[in-house]
């Protein structure tokens, strides 16, 4: 075989290897550094899937989020509610007690009054002034709504809260009758609890949907997405010594082209 002295066959064909080997260090190390798959152009339909997965199940953890705040909304109109119930059977019991009125004293008159005014106020403020940021719980008006979007890719809401207008037993003054008015917002104050509570059923279960999809959705992307850090490593080290094989042939090559030096002397 003739030897030509301007062209080193052998140390271009190593160098194109050890390049070769180069290229794949740094694709491994840029997919173990970052954790990302596709770097280097490894996978580009995985990783297109793969983010669209991952932004899926993000939008399904935020709806659980949101879920879990139309929970505590709900909550709060629960104990408003309670606790205006709990006094309107104070109201009811004191209207029972001033029938009784020929054996009462002025006196045992006047603190009854004095106890249902008071109560009746309590109910009042109780209802217009808690609020789940700055959003009436329940208001003495009329019923308050909020809406949940529990889906991501469609927009699924639901409309929560007491769905029922409960008034505040204003306008009392004198124990005697408030028992009429009591049972009237009892039987209010027992339908708006009923639909808060089957909002809450409803919620929790919407809520457990949105966390397993979200966790399932995140595992898929992982999948797709995330760097095999056993496979990565050993193929890491194949083009590690790969490289160095081939810088070591280059030189090789090249000692072996300057035998022909040898003729010339």
């Amino acid at each position: 075989m003739p030897s030509v002295s301007s062209i080193a066959v052998g140390a271009n064909m190593a160098a194109a290897a050890a390049s070769k080997a180069r290229h794949g260090m740094n694709e491994n190390i840029a997919r173990l550094s970052t954790g990302i798959r596709a770097m280097y152009g490894g996978d580009a339909a995985g990783h297109s899937v793969g983010t669209a997965v991952s932004a899926d199940g993000g939008g399904y953890s935020m709806a659980a989020r949101n879920i879990e705040d139309g929970i505590s909304y709900l909550q709060m109109g629960e104990s408003v509610l309670l606790e205006a119930a709990n006094l309107a059977t104070r109201i009811r019991e004191l209207g029972i007690q001033a029938d009784n009125a020929a054996l009462l004293s002025t006196s045992d008159t006047a603190a009854l009054n004095a106890e249902a005014a008071l109560a009746a106020d309590t109910i009042d403020m109780i209802l217009d002034e808690t609020q789940f940021n700055k959003v009436p719980v329940v208001d003495s008006a009329q019923s308050r709504t909020v809406t949940i979007n529990y889906g991501y890719l469609t927009a699924n809401t639901t409309t929560v809260g007491a769905e029922t207008a409960v008034t505040a037993m204003t306008g009392i003054s004198a124990a005697a009758g408030a028992d009429a008015t009591a049972d009237t917002f009892l039987g209010k104050a027992a339908e708006a609890l009923g639909n808060i509570a089957a909002d809450l059923t409803a919620l929790k279960g919407m809520q457990g949907v949105a966390n397993s999809t979200s966790a399932n959705l995140v595992a898929a992307g992982a999948r797709l997405m995330d760097t095999d850090f056993a496979l990565e490593t050993a193929d890491l080290a194949k083009n590690s010594v790969l490289n160095q094989a081939a810088m070591a042939m280059a030189s090789q090559a090249n000692q072996a082209q300057s035998a022909i030096l040898a003729v010339l002397q």
